[in-house]
């Protein structure tokens, strides 16, 4: 293993665990966003949102970092994810509309915030698991990585059921649409795999 991509996972496991933990902090200080029904993205639009921008900053930075220390292993299937990561990324710049906006009545900002979180959600299970099928050629990282995608997919199946079960006609969140909670398991299930590749190059 290369310093570079010594150095890429050991960037990638403090900045996946940095974005958690703002997270963590911003339930316990920005309580008026109920999680079991609020989308991480608004906590964006509370007193301490530079807190949720530099989570999305952290959460993106440490993909792309762990898509560099898989390189060696799983190149060209890391690609994927530096992707995925512009969704983060891009989000930290772009805030969203609360989610009791109507659709109709959304702003252009936040379609494009919607998009951006859209390809992130959306797209890191199968950037992941292309990732660590690449990696497989590397018995310590791909038999571990590859099973490991399973949780994922596993998080965003349960998120999308939710949000089929809940969704109203005109897009309109409310305290019975209860998207929270996978919300949030969906990104700590991302991280987690994001770490655990991070430590896995390591080792």
């Amino acid at each position: 293993m290369t310093s570079v991509s010594t150095g890429a996972a050991i960037y990638s496991l403090t900045a996946a665990a940095l974005a958690v933990g703002l997270v963590v902090t911003l339930h316990a200080v920005e309580p008026e966003f109920d999680p079991s029904w609020r989308m991480l993205s608004e906590y964006s639009l509370g007193r301490y949102g530079v807190l949720m921008r530099v989570a999305f900053l952290a959460g993106g930075s440490s993909v792309i970092a762990v898509a560099v220390a898989l390189a060696q292993s799983a190149s060209p299937g890391s690609l994927g994810l530096v992707l995925v990561a512009f969704g983060p990324l891009g989000a930290a710049f772009v805030d969203t509309d609360p989610v009791i906006t109507p659709r109709a009545q959304m702003s252009r900002r936040s379609n494009v915030h919607a998009g951006l979180g859209a390809l992130f959600i959306l797209g890191f299970p199968v950037a992941a698991t292309v990732a660590g099928v690449a990696a497989a050629s590397d018995p310590a990282v791909g038999s571990v990585l590859g099973w490991a995608s399973l949780a994922p997919w596993i998080a965003l199946t349960w998120f999308l059921a939710a949000t089929i079960r809940h969704a109203t006609p005109d897009g309109t969140g409310s305290p019975e649409v209860r998207i929270g909670w996978p919300n949030r398991i969906s990104m700590l299930a991302y991280l987690t795999w994001v770490a655990l590749a991070a430590v896995v190059t390591l080792t």
